[in-house]
């Protein structure tokens, strides 16, 4: 069986690699594909897989936007913390999901009912994904558009488009805005990723997430990492692995 991993978490990909391996040890895993250019391009020049496990937030946007290649016989997976509407959309039309952190048992299930439905089913498995991608595609996906903080007596309101960078400082989650300030929030950083828009906010390491405009400019560096320098915040030393460099350019390069 060919499994392909479409995740840009190396933690959840590596994760799910050793699930599989345990699963079946003969099983040909490809992946993980990090980006939705990866992930076309991927597809385009290999054979179709078995299955896809594939996160929705990708680092240059939703896996909708590459997996309407996706072969007809191909049994897809979402692995997802995603909003209540697409895993309604996913139990109506009989597609596969399993929700962070996956879990082992839940992972066999699902694998054992895909092999069962792949030896009993008269027509594609698959058939109606098409439509279903399109459908939530066009679906007006909600991010966040500001964060109420509470702060001294009350509350302040921190609307996104004020957000420069995002970062983990002293298993403290802080808020910085374009103007100095910074607040901090009681949310992990993957919790905060995952409601941004991917277009407008990136994962540059388990420590960053940057906002497009406050980027100011990227310098090389040793080994093929990259240093990102950020608008207002000279002293601020953000660094890029030379495994997302490319996607990082990527995204700003749009």
């Amino acid at each position: 069986m060919k499994v392909l991993i479409i995740e840009d978490e190396f933690r959840n990909a590596n994760r799910l690699k050793k699930m599989l391996i345990e699963y079946d040890e003969g099983m040909q895993i490809e992946g993980p594909l990090e980006s939705v250019v990866a992930t076309r391009q991927w597809l385009a020049s290999h054979p179709a897989p078995d299955i896809i496990f594939s996160d929705i937030r990708l680092s240059d946007g939703l896996s909708f936007d590459a997996l309407d290649q996706v072969d007809s016989r191909t049994a897809l997976v979402f692995t997802t913390a995603y909003d209540e509407y697409a895993l309604q959309a996913f139990r109506y039309n009989g597609l596969a999901y399993l929700m962070k952190p996956v879990e082992e048992q839940e992972l066999f299930e699902t694998i054992n009912r895909i092999r069962a439905t792949l030896k009993t089913a008269s027509n594609d498995p698959m058939a109606s994904i098409g439509q279903l991608l399109q459908q939530l595609k066009q679906n007006d996906f909600k991010y966040r558009e500001r964060f109420l903080i509470p702060y001294k007596d009350g509350y302040e309101i921190v609307n996104v488009s004020a957000v420069s960078h995002v970062c983990t400082e002293f298993k403290d989650t802080r808020i910085y805005l374009k103007d100095g300030h910074f607040y901090s929030i009681s949310m992990s950083l993957d919790e905060v990723e995952h409601q941004l828009d991917p277009n407008r906010f990136f994962r540059v390491n388990r420590q960053f997430i940057v906002q497009v405009d406050s980027v100011e400019a990227l310098k090389t560096y040793f080994g093929g990492k990259i240093r990102v320098k950020i608008r207002n915040y000279d002293e601020e030393e953000i660094m890029c692995s030379r495994d997302r460099a490319p996607l990082l350019k990527t995204w700003l390069n749009r």
